[in-house]
């Protein structure tokens, strides 16, 4: 483990070059999003759909030309599109763990992964879908099944739980990777234990400002990105079929793929923004050239630092980097390709 020979050269980055490798990772490790955020996503797929399909399915029956049938259109794609927002750091677990291991292992294996995502299963659960959102929402759209459509449950509602969303993200978007790459418990007897509620206190709190900028910045941009996939597998779909209609293929099928590929490219961005938000406030790049130093003189473990269950002062917080960083392979870096 060479923790000083890292793949991306560890420093500063703007959002756009946040983006830019982002990109770069996914055309490296494809397998993150094909095989990990593909199967992260697959069960709230298969639930969003038994949820509302039914929406299109019975409108296109009388025809989609209608107000009637407009409003219900309308439903259905601002529900679906909650849900999916709600449910993308859950479906990311995989790939944040994937990538986190790929760090100091060239080529993590899968199995490895899901080990370590069953083993942390109740702890990202409940932290990331059912407080944040992701479980209530979708008991609310249940509840609405096969019922008219209301002004509060399907225009109202949403927007308010989008604005909670956001409110809840903007300020403290770093949870999935506290929780999996640190492995912070979300509750300790102990006062000195690092939970995750304090990690993100020490984390957040600093940048919170730019954090929020961000978010929104980033969500401003994956909305054009989402169009322009949308867009474009509509084109697709009308160059092959000839059809240009928006038909039942469109909504079942190409909206929700739209939805979730932009999903998977959040979950690269909100990861590469955490490691730089960590280099901007605790100096990595220098303590992991001391640390690889400290391993070469002295051995492996002289460069490893106490898991968060062994820290003793919690003020210290801003200054550490937990062992389990090393263990899950943390990732400040991709590939040794993609340079600066």
């Amino acid at each position: 483990m060479q923790l000083d020979r890292t793949h991306v050269v560890i420093r500063l980055r703007s959002l756009s070059e946040i983006g830019d490798l982002a990109l770069v990772m996914i055309r490296r490790y494809p397998s993150a999003l094909l095989v990990g955020f593909a199967l992260g996503a697959l069960p709230w797929v298969i639930l969003n759909a038994a949820l509302l399909s039914w929406i299109p399915i019975q409108e296109a029956s009388y025809g989609l030309e209608d107000e009637e049938a407009l409003a219900e259109i309308s439903r259905y794609c601002v529900w679906m599109a909650v849900l999916v927002v709600l449910q993308a750091p859950v479906a990311g677990v995989m790939t944040t763990l994937y990538l986190g291991q790929a760090v100091f292992e060239q080529r993590p294996t899968w199995s490895s992964v899901l080990s370590e995502t069953k083993r942390q299963f109740w702890k990202w659960f409940y932290a990331l879908a059912i407080k944040r959102l992701a479980v209530p929402a979708m008991i609310v759209v249940a509840l609405r099944f096969e019922q008219p459509a209301d002004p509060f449950f399907d225009g109202v509602l949403p927007i308010m739980v989008l604005i909670t969303t956001a409110l809840i993200r903007g300020g403290r978007p770093f949870l999935p990777e506290i929780l999996l790459l640190e492995q912070c418990p979300l509750r300790s007897k102990s006062e000195n234990v690092i939970t995750a509620a304090k990690r993100s206190k020490s984390l957040h709190k600093p940048m919170s400002s730019e954090l929020s900028g961000r978010f929104l910045a980033v969500a401003f941009i994956l909305t054009w990105v989402f169009l322009s996939v949308l867009y474009s597998l509509v084109w697709a779909r009308g160059i092959i079929t000839g059809q240009w209609n928006w038909g039942l293929l469109t909504l079942l099928v190409l909206f929700p793929v739209a939805l979730w590929a932009v999903a998977g490219l959040s979950v690269l961005i909100r990861m590469l923004s955490y490691l730089d938000t960590r280099i901007r406030l605790e100096g990595w790049e220098v303590e992991l050239a001391v640390r690889a130093e400290a391993m070469r003189q002295f051995g492996e473990e002289a460069g490893l630092l106490p898991t968060p269950e062994q820290q003793v002062e919690p003020v210290q917080l801003a200054q550490v980097v937990s062992e389990s960083d090393l263990a899950t392979g943390e990732a400040i870096t991709v590939t040794s390709e993609l340079g600066s």
